[in-house]
């Protein structure tokens, strides 16, 4: 029994092995007949690219920027966005109307007095309601100042007169209170000053008789008694500020009383750089005479609303030169008065005459 078991076996084995070997050939012969082999000299092998010659053109012309021809519309001969068309507006409906086309050409201003075009020439947004008052170019000037200055909007350096974005900001003034005292005979005279509070000019006019009437006044008074041509004070703030021209008498009719007397008066040379004029005072004054005989050196605060100056501050005293932007060094503008509410600038104008202008405060 066991030795026909074994004889079973071995049978089965071999004719497993004989199966399997005879798979293995007819696999073997699909795959060669799945992948003929051909002779090379046919052409049929060849591993070239097709169109591979116009690679290099390709990629070239990809390098170059793309030009496209601008189109024109109507009669008007004007160009057209080649993405978009042409730039597309509607006019602001009223009530229950239906929002209407806007043709930027052909119908009238959106923005009057600018017409239509000029946004369009300069490539700026006309589709804003308040595209007049806006800045394109942060330069302190709106659309249409930059239009009727007939600047550019989209170049921060083209801008309108920047006199017409002064700001007169406040004034800084010191008063003072100059008093021919005394004569001494001929050619002999006495004068004193003192220098007023801040608060002084916009005092009402009894508080200024008040403080005028010598009480509570620090005067200064000249070192000795002085002729004409010589200059009043030597010594401290007003050293060699003014001097004395002449002295010469005059008669006076009180509006009051109707009455006429001889009063001296003091004929005074400024001499600080800004000032250079003269102006009289009369010997002592009256208590209600003396506020009007006051003098004020005054600075003026201004700022430059324009120009990338916005924010900054500087300060320009009476009669003195200074140049917009303030940082330029050619000082084309002259700051004649200043008062507690308005300055007035004098400058050239660019047909190069003589302007002035009058400026409020703020």
């Amino acid at each position: 029994m066991n030795k026909s078991y074994e004889k079973i076996v071995l049978i089965i084995a071999v004719l497993a092995a004989a199966g399997l070997a005879f798979m293995g050939f007819t696999k073997l012969s699909a795959v060669a007949q799945d992948f003929v082999s051909e002779s090379v000299s046919g052409g049929k092998n060849d591993t070239a690219v097709a169109g591979a010659d116009k690679l290099a053109a390709t990629m070239e012309s990809m390098a170059k920027p793309a030009l496209l021809e601008s189109a024109v519309i109507d009669e008007t001969k004007r160009p057209v966005d080649n993405f978009v068309g042409v730039a597309l507006y509607a006019k602001k409906p009223e009530g229950n109307e239906i929002a209407k086309p806007v043709d930027p050409i052909l119908d009238p201003p959106v923005h009057p007095p600018i017409p239509n075009t000029w946004w369009l020439e300069n490539n700026v947004n006309l589709g804003f309601a308040d595209s007049p008052a806006r800045d394109e170019d942060n330069d302190g000037f709106s659309n249409l100042e930059e239009f009727e200055a007939k600047t550019l909007p989209n170049d921060a350096q083209s801008f309108p007169g920047l006199i017409n974005k002064l700001q007169f900001v406040k004034q800084e003034s010191i008063g003072y209170f100059l008093w021919f005292s005394s004569a001494l005979g001929p050619e002999k005279y006495q004068f004193k000053i003192a220098q007023l509070p801040a608060a002084f000019e916009a005092a009402a006019q009894n508080d200024k008789e008040a403080f005028l009437s010598g009480s509570t006044l620090q005067l200064v008074r000249t070192r000795d008694y002085i002729g004409s041509g010589a200059n009043i004070f030597e010594e401290g703030p007003y050293k060699d500020r003014f001097k004395l021209k002449s002295v010469v008498a005059k008669e006076v009719t009180n509006e009051a009383t109707k009455l006429t007397s001889t009063v001296e008066f003091a004929t005074i040379e400024d001499l600080s750089p800004n000032k250079k004029e003269a102006f009289e005072i009369p010997r002592a004054p009256k208590t209600k005479e003396r506020p009007a005989t006051v003098r004020y050196d005054r600075t003026a605060v201004l700022a430059l609303n324009a120009a990338g100056e916005q924010g900054k501050e500087f300060k320009v005293t009476e009669n003195t030169p200074f140049a917009l932007p303030f940082s330029n060094s050619e000082k084309k503008y002259l700051l004649k008065t200043v008062t507690a509410n308005s300055i007035t600038v004098e400058y050239k104008d660019a047909s190069g005459k003589t302007a002035t202008i009058d400026i409020k405060k703020n």
